[in-house]
């Protein structure tokens, strides 16, 4: 379709713009879909997008896409019993901040606190307690306690087989022991690991 614009080049109004789907992906979000506008004058055969459409498409687009990531985000953790206000007045939020957030008034740094907490929510019981580097301690190592339980051995595809796992003084203290019953050909050392002060 020819349109009147001018061309930067040679100034030249009889240009085709081009119409292309594109489309990114956020972090922890879905993809977006965005058009990428191209013109060609028709005099000089100078390219490029002029008017800076496609800037302001991705953006949009972006900007829509976060806002959905944004509600998905704070649903998620309704469902788990977080409400917004909990979440405002553990990070000493601004009250409503999170409504206004849900409403698309939202910055680059709220995204980025609420990644965080979608892929670490247990700094939430860590700014509950006030940011005490004790409890914080002791968290990433109930966390990391946690996730070798759940599946360490299938991630690492390591060739002992966890048996015993205790927890002695609040979790802070835990004992591994090998897994005797199996056999995998290989002269593996006895080993016992601890995690602990």
């Amino acid at each position: 379709m020819n349109i009147k614009n001018q061309c930067p080049a040679c100034g030249s109004t009889e240009m085709t713009r081009y119409e292309n789907k594109k489309f990114d992906q956020l972090t922890l979000g879905n993809k977006f879909f965005y058009d990428e506008i191209h013109y060609k004058c028709n005099t000089c055969s100078e390219e490029g997008d002029f008017l800076s459409e496609t800037d302001q498409n991705y953006i949009s687009a972006q900007k829509n896409a976060q806002l959905d990531m944004i509600k998905e985000i704070l649903d998620t953790f309704n469902r788990s019993n977080i409400s917004m206000a909990m979440l405002e007045r553990v990070f000493e939020l601004p009250a409503r901040t999170l409504t206004r957030w849900k409403n698309g008034d939202f910055s680059s740094s709220g995204i980025a606190l609420l990644r965080i907490l979608a892929t670490f929510p247990w700094i939430i019981s860590v700014a509950e307690h006030k940011f005490n580097s004790t409890f914080a301690s002791s968290a990433i190592i109930k966390v990391a306690v946690q996730e070798f339980e759940q599946g360490a051995h299938k991630v690492l595809n390591l060739p002992i087989a966890v048996t015993t796992l205790e927890r002695k003084s609040n979790g802070l203290i835990t004992k591994f022991d090998l897994d005797k019953s199996r056999n995998t050909g290989v002269n593996e050392p006895q080993v016992k690991y601890y995690v602990g002060r």
